[in-house]
This record gives structure tokens, C-alpha cells and sequence, in this order.
């Protein structure tokens, strides 16, 4: 979705990369054993709102949303 992301410059220097993946398919969750994963599909639109409203509040998260608003 764009070159590089800078996801938190004043104390490391992580560095994240935005992709947009087609054609995927749905497969059973492997998550670590310390990890807890909840997937929830949303229509783009609602998602959009979502950041809008501040229920999406994961910066790399909002960054895609926001990238992909304008590219459709």
C-alpha cells in the first residue's frame, strides 16, 4: 500500500510494510499459546467508521484504512 512506515521513530527503529492481499481463504487460527486471536470481518465502510469513531485505535491498523479510502 506505500513504502515504508515508521511505527514509533522516537524509541526504536521498527519499521513496518503494508501489503494488500487478494484472494485469500479462510483457515483454522493457529495462534501461540500466550496469544489470544479475535478475527471480526466488517464491511470496508463500517471499518472506515471505525477509525472515524475511535474504535479502531491500532495506528498501523488506521494507516491501511485510511491508504486503502483513497485508492478506491
Amino acid at each position: 500500500l506505500g513504502g515504508e512506515f515508521h511505527l514509533s521513530n522516537c524509541i526504536s527503529d521498527e519499521i513496518g510494510f503494508l501489503y494488500l492481499a487478494k484472494g485469500l481463504s479462510v483457515v483454522a487460527a493457529e495462534p501461540d499459546a500466550t496469544e489470544e486471536l479475535v478475527v471480526v470481518k466488517v464491511p470496508f465502510a463500517q471499518a472506515l467508521a471505525m477509525v472515524q469513531s475511535g474504535e479502531i485505535k491500532d495506528a498501523f491498523s488506521v494507516i491501511a484504512l485510511l491508504m486503502m479510502a483513497t485508492r478506491i
